[in-house]
């Protein structure tokens, strides 16, 4: 049986959009939290439903909620309903909704998780789409280890550095300003603050655009210093939903929403906000075939940028892809910095070797060879060098590999020897296409 949808509607009555649960799912949360609290189901169904609506950014208006509750009761004993419309106002709180019920009190300091939700203190919140696959504080050490080992990227890493610095700590901007002129602040500065906090990083596969993306943000914190802490929060591909109209949409406001709500919560420390293949989310619009509800979502993408600009949150934005020319124009013309990732050249990938096996200790001789192995001119790589994961994740891992298996020391001749075996990734195709 297909879910029942639940229609959000404004004071007026303006269509907001559709709740991520539906009636089966709220109904399906609240028996199961029912059953682990020893709850009346008439007392956890209006919870669940004030939680995922809080959840979503919304509160009940006064008075409906008996009203929702009993179309609700309607459907779980078989009533056949188009849907649900339940009027709601945005909520200014915390999305998190306190339960003072004497029930779940008396549970004060248990954990219960269920497909749809967790109880946790008395506090429910919504867990119906786990908006981002990654939470990240640093500055931690195995980030940093991560950041030191890619090589070859010194111009970008300070490029994006200086930008995140710029964007996320425009009172060092100022201050910069007031040094060199005079105690002024330039008025270029000023319009600094109304730039769109978004930086794309694009290219090639395997090319270290995700892990510096996922990294960066420990080389922030450390740089700033004074005990500063940088934030990441990678968002789920999720967030394109199942196809259902405005389905993505309103993923795309709950995930930013989500974000935000995350960094005012936190005194000041910068957030970075992270979607890998973001193309997925925000291709071009003149994309032959384009799904309605994929242009929604973009549009969707442009608002919560702008609006970011706008909030005055230390909050930065970073776009990875593979295909940058399938970009909508849009999200080109809002980035503050776009940088462009290629696979290593000589010098990168020689660099890559001598890191990575210094204990090897690399004859000029030996080194020449992996890299010309490794190179587009050797005419097995059909005119492609390596990428940087094709010689960490592959060349090397297979000769250690080798190694390992017929229990002997490592040589140079091991690396060599895969070199001449495997074969670069091929290229993704950079354009429009898929």
């Amino acid at each position: 049986m297909s879910d029942i949808p639940i229609q959000l509607v404004g004071p007026g009555g303006q269509p907001l959009g559709k709740l991520r649960l539906g009636a089966l799912g709220i109904i399906s949360a609240a028996e199961e939290i029912a059953r682990a609290q020893g709850l009346a189901k008439s007392t956890a169904l209006p919870l669940v439903l004030e939680a995922q609506l809080e959840g979503a950014g919304y509160q009940i208006i006064k008075n409906e909620l008996s009203k929702a509750v009993s179309k609700l009761n309607h459907v779980r004993r078989g009533a056949a309903l188009t849907f649900i419309e339940i009027p709601v106002a945005e909520n200014t709180e915390s999305n998190t909704h306190r339960i003072d019920t004497p029930q779940f009190n008396r549970n004060r300091h248990k954990k219960i998780r269920g497909n749809k939700g967790i109880m946790k203190g008395n506090h429910i919140t919504n867990l119906a789409v786990e908006f981002f696959e990654l939470i990240q504080t640093y500055p931690n050490d195995k980030s940093l280890a991560r950041y030191e080992r890619i090589i070859g990227l010194n111009d970008h890493k300070s490029r994006l550095l200086t930008e995140l610095e710029m964007l996320l700590f425009p009172m060092k901007l100022e201050k910069w300003s007031r040094k060199h002129h005079n105690r002024k602040i330039l008025k270029l500065c000023e319009l600094q603050r109304d730039r769109v906090p978004l930086v794309l990083l694009e290219g090639d596969v395997g090319t270290g655009k995700t892990m510096l993306g996922e990294t960066v943000g420990d080389a922030l914190a450390r740089r700033m210093g004074n005990k500063t802490q940088v934030h990441l929060l990678k968002i789920n591909t999720q967030v394109r939903g199942t196809g259902q109209v405005g389905e993505m949409s309103d993923l795309i406001v709950q995930a930013f929403r989500q974000a935000k709500d995350f960094a005012a919560k936190q005194q000041d420390n910068p957030v970075l906000l992270m979607l890998d293949e973001a193309d997925a989310l925000t291709a071009s619009r003149d994309t032959q075939q384009m799904h309605h509800e994929d242009k929604a979502g973009l549009n969707t993408v442009l608002q919560q940028l702008d609006n970011l600009r706008s909030s005055g949150l230390p909050v930065a934005v970073v776009f990875v892809t593979n295909r940058p020319a399938a970009l909508d124009p849009a999200i080109r013309r809002r980035a503050a910095l776009s940088l462009f990732f290629e696979r290593p050249n000589d010098e990168a990938r020689a660099e890559i070797f001598i890191s990575s096996v210094p204990e090897l200790n690399l004859t000029k001789e030996k080194l020449g060879e992996l890299v010309s192995l490794t190179g587009k001119n050797n005419q097995n790589n059909r005119s492609i060098q390596f990428t940087a994961s094709d010689l960490t994740d592959r060349l090397l891992a297979n000769a250690l590999r080798e190694a390992y298996t017929k229990d002997r020391e490592l040589k140079p001749e091991d690396l060599i020897d895969q070199a001449r075996k495997i074969q670069p990734t091929p290229q993704m195709n950079q354009g429009n296409d898929t």
